[in-house]
């Protein structure tokens, strides 16, 4: 079997994914590896958590010379999310090369980003317009980028980017190597390698196995006007540890997730029209397990590893099969089971007929009795036994616990590490870019904070609830020497001085994170974050402000002692 080793990677790398607790790469990996390491443009077509990667961000870390500080490589990223995710990854892979990795995103300052490209970016990761936008302004600068990939074309042909792709490669050597990895290869992509890649070689890996094999696939016919119900009772009746609910639009999403509040079902919401703050704090909070639902838009469909998730559910019926499969891949990852439910319209019998056809599978009725099936309770129960003899403890509790839950048999746990796990299995090894990446890893300068989920219950709950105070005490404890914003909402807010910034190594991410750990907030509550040189700035409820600079103040952050008071105005 083969392993990293035979693959002619050098000793840092070999040492770093030692440490990362890979061994054996997976097939995207062990094909695509050998052939871009000797320089050959390639097209990998792959599903997503197949770890693409690791197969194109290895030979990347063999390319770049650490003694040369210009810019050497460019990875371009369709969402800011996975923009994040794969500079993690790059980070932890080139920990032992001393390799700098610089992130650019839209929604976070451009003036923190431009400073970090100065002080010297070896490789750049960056979503499609924030490049752009870097280039135009003169920050960055792509004259001796001569590795370039392109991850997710094919959504990025769907957002609109292509041209603006095709604007970025021009300004690259044309001597450059490229690399294109794409889950499908509609025309456009097809044109777009054929213009811009010198003789590639094609490698494709096969999905069925990969993302359908491991999902146990549901559907639920309901009217439009019925299907908030219906979503309700699958919710209630399957009892997820964690799942994703997927809506087609971002106004869907918001809707939906106020619909389901109503309904006493606590969900959060996820889409492009949050600021980067608010979705760094609902993917914190997700990630950590302290919140189990999540409402989002296709934004978290592509590239996204996230602990714990049991279901996906497909509120909407997306508008194309490899969407479906996307989607469905957030769950039953690792070789662990998982549950995928869509709700139809009768309408739309046709477009779940399309789906079977792509996908290859058969896609059964839901009902509250239907159980897991005794392949997959066989399963989890092979995949605890392999994470148990290799060490992964914590795979191990997670597989067991959910194989002895009562009442769980309809709704089995995945358990997967958030994002390229232990090496269990063939199929994690160094895969997507993962979460246990940023362990390894400095924390990401502009990227989301690694998490760390608090106590739990056996609902995925917290064992310490956050105390809310009554509307009485709320106009009493607000600090009379401030003058309060209010959200759209009407929710009084305050800003806050923390005293430090960019000069003690903070980031915005490290400001949210402290304060929704520590003060018990959700993401969305901080608002208005700045990081300046020595001081920063962020905006909570007022109701809140002196629990937070209670709380917070006096915390370790990357070394220095957060102090904070509540502004004057």
């Amino acid at each position: 079997m083969t392993k990293f080793a035979d693959l002619r990677l050098s000793e840092p790398l070999l040492q770093a994914l030692a440490h990362l607790g890979y061994d054996q790469p997976t097939p995207i990996q062990e094909q695509a590896i050998p052939e871009l390491l000797d320089g050959n443009d390639v097209i990998g077509q792959a599903q997503t958590g197949t770890g693409k990667t690791a197969a194109f961000g290895l030979p990347l870390l063999e390319y770049v010379d650490k003694d040369m500080p210009e810019v050497q490589a460019l990875v371009l990223t369709p969402t800011r999310e996975l923009c994040i995710q794969v500079t993690q990854a790059l980070r932890a892979y080139g920990e032992r090369k001393g390799i700098e990795v610089v992130a650019v995103f839209g929604g976070a300052p451009i003036r923190d980003q431009a400073a970090f490209l100065r002080q010297g970016a070896q490789v750049v990761v960056g979503t499609v317009g924030r490049v752009m936008d870097m280039i135009n302004r003169h920050y960055l600068f792509l004259t001796e980028a001569r590795y370039v990939v392109l991850d997710e074309a094919d959504e990025m042909l769907d957002l609109g980017f292509l041209e603006d792709v095709e604007t970025i490669l021009g300004r690259c050597p044309s001597g450059r190597q490229t690399a294109l990895f794409s889950a499908t290869m509609p025309p456009a992509i097809k044109k777009l390698a054929e213009k811009r890649m010198f003789d590639p070689i094609t490698i494709k890996v096969r999905a069925a196995q990969l993302t359908i094999d491991t999902v146990e696939q549901f559907y639920v016919e309901a009217s439009d006007r019925e299907k908030p119900d219906a979503l309700a009772r699958v919710l209630k009746a399957e009892r997820p540890d964690q799942a994703i609910i997927f809506v087609r639009t971002k106004i869907g999403a918001d809707r939906l997730a106020r619909r389901l509040g109503d309904d006493g079902i606590r969900v959060k919401a996820l889409h492009g029209d949050m600021s980067q703050g608010q979705r760094d704090g609902v993917m914190i909070a997700f990630k950590g397990g302290r919140e189990r639902l999540l409402v989002a838009t296709d934004v978290a469909a592509r590239g996204l590893d996230i602990k714990g998730v049991s279901h996906v559910v497909n509120y909407d019926i997306p508008n194309s099969p490899d969407i479906y499969v996307h989607r469905i891949g957030r769950t039953g990852r690792v070789g662990r089971s998982g549950r995928a439910i869509t709700l139809i319209t009768p309408k739309q019998r046709s477009d779940l007929d399309a789906v079977e056809r792509h996908a290859n599978t058969e896609i059964e009725e839901w009902s509250p009795g239907v159980v897991a099936s005794a392949e997959a309770a066989e399963h989890r129960a092979d995949s605890a036994a392999q994470a148990t003899s290799s060490g992964d403890s914590e795979a191990a509790t997670s597989v067991a616990r959910e194989a002895k839950a009562p009442g769980r048999d309809a709704a089995p746990k995945p358990g997967a590490r958030e994002a390229a796990p232990a090496a269990a299995e063939p199929e994690p090894a160094a895969g997507e870019a993962a979460s246990s990446a940023a362990d390894a890893a400095p924390a990401a300068r502009e990227a989301a904070p690694a998490e760390s989920a608090p106590a739990t219950n056996g609902d995925g709950a917290e064992q310490r609830p956050r105390r809310r105070r009554s509307r009485g005490d709320r106009e009493t404890r607000r600090p009379r020497h401030t003058k309060p914003r209010k959200d759209p909402d009407g929710t009084p807010r305050s800003k806050l001085l923390v005293s430090a910034g960019r000069a003690h190594g903070l980031e915005p991410a490290d400001l949210i994170r402290a304060i929704v750990e520590n003060a018990r907030l959700d993401g969305e509550d901080v608002t208005g974050v700045r990081v300046l040189e020595r001081f920063s700035f962020a905006e909570v409820p007022t109701e809140h402000a002196d629990e937070v600079v209670r709380s917070v103040g006096g915390r370790s952050v990357k070394g220095t002692e957060l102090r904070m008071e509540v502004t004057r105005t």
